[in-house]
């Protein structure tokens, strides 16, 4: 884990656990990877208390799950779990594309024409944790722009998932992707809103089948040692 920013206009329990939050988006935990909450507290040097308020919030995010008499892990998710998971996102994904094609199209297009040259840098240098940065903030935009709360809220139930699903996804292809996220600009662009809400389709599903391989690799690995490199506050 590369060091907390020294930024003292925050707590310590947002810190730690934006920290933490960003080790397992980024992968630098795997998938079902224990978590000592005194090895977290060491590395941080800090108390156990900014680190257990830190595993609280991330459970309620999803990231990290609680198990009675054994401890905290990061999430790992069945094959049943994803398949579920990426049904409900072509379902809100799709509404929400909707929305911002027939409610801010041009706003819409901009934002995601901003992230896809990031996303088309990052595959040309073939920078993966650039890549899945972008690729969430181009699906972001989606809900950014929608102007509607209620799929808002329910984009975040999952949204955290969804990222560190992104970041664990080694075996993604990257220009596959870049090409279906343009493929999805062009068509707003070109008010054929159909094809878009295809295209959004098509990419989520493969998108689930990445995340089963990805799930897959985490469970043959095993989680294995605890990892934590020391960081500094």
């Amino acid at each position: 884990m590369r060091d907390l920013p020294p930024d003292r206009s925050k707590s310590l329990r947002v810190r730690v656990t934006e920290r933490l939050r960003r080790a397992i988006l980024d992968a630098e935990f795997p998938l079902g990877q224990p978590l000592s909450e005194d090895k977290l507290a060491k590395a941080f040097g800090v108390s156990r208390t900014p680190v257990r308020n830190a595993i609280t919030s991330l459970q309620l995010q999803g990231l990290i799950e609680v198990q009675p008499q054994r401890g905290s892990f990061v999430f790992l998710p069945s094959e049943e779990d994803i398949a579920k998971l990426c049904e409900f996102r072509e379902m809100i994904e799709i509404r929400a594309l909707t929305l911002c094609y027939e409610e801010r199209q041009d706003a819409t297009l901009a934002q995601m024409k901003r992230a896809n040259v990031d996303i088309e840098l990052a595959t040309e240098k073939n920078d993966r944790l650039a890549f899945t940065r972008a690729d969430g903030e181009l699906h972001d935009v989606l809900f950014e722009n929608c102007q509607n709360k209620y799929l808002i809220d329910a984009y975040k139930l999952v949204s955290s998932q969804v990222a560190a699903l992104r970041g664990h996804s080694r075996v993604t292809d990257m220009r596959r992707a870049m090409n279906e996220h343009k493929a999805i600009i062009e068509a707003m662009a070109n008010d054929d809103l159909p094809r878009a809400q295809q295209v959004l389709s098509q990419h989520i599903l493969k998108m689930r089948e990445v995340y089963a391989l990805s799930v897959k690799s985490a469970i043959s690995s095993g989680s294995g040692e605890e990892f934590i490199i020391p960081a500094v506050l």
